[in-house]
């Protein structure tokens, strides 16, 4: 592993709450009313999942590819294979990049890889280490 880095977002726990509030709440309305509380459960669980994995944003890089994913990888999953990338750039800030496929979470900066397919963008804390090993893996950058 060449590089790893966990970022957790406060926002989205804060932006997080109120639905976990309401599923709460919601459990506690169908057991209580007696109906439907096996359907609730299951959609809780499946919700209460999502939102886990929106909290947390994992990037790994080693030799072969750039792993993102999210806390448990349901939602949040995308592998990008280094001999796939074509070239990439480095913002400052955290809104600096765009790309179709945008990993965002508040950080000191972006980096946008330009692929075959679909540009992805994340952020990170520490762009130019990212930019140091994509460029020693032989990844041309962006001006």
């Amino acid at each position: 592993m060449l590089y790893e880095e966990r970022r957790f977002s406060k926002l989205m726990l804060f932006l997080a709450v109120p639905g976990f509030v309401g599923l709460f709440g919601g459990l506690w309305g169908t057991y209580t009313a007696g109906e439907g509380f096996e359907i609730m459960v299951v959609i809780s669980t499946i919700v209460i999942l999502i939102l886990i994995d929106l909290l947390m944003f994992k990037i790994e890089i080693d030799e072969r590819e750039i792993r993102l994913r999210g806390t448990l990888g349901i939602i949040i999953r995308k592998t990008i294979k280094i001999e796939d990338i074509e070239s990439f750039e480095v913002k400052e800030g955290w809104i600096g990049c765009w790309a179709p496929i945008r990993f965002n979470f508040p950080a000191e900066g972006c980096i946008t890889i330009h692929k075959r397919g679909l540009d992805v963008a994340f952020t990170t804390r520490n762009p130019e280490e990212i930019a140091m090993i994509l460029t020693t893996l032989g990844v041309p950058r962006e001006a």
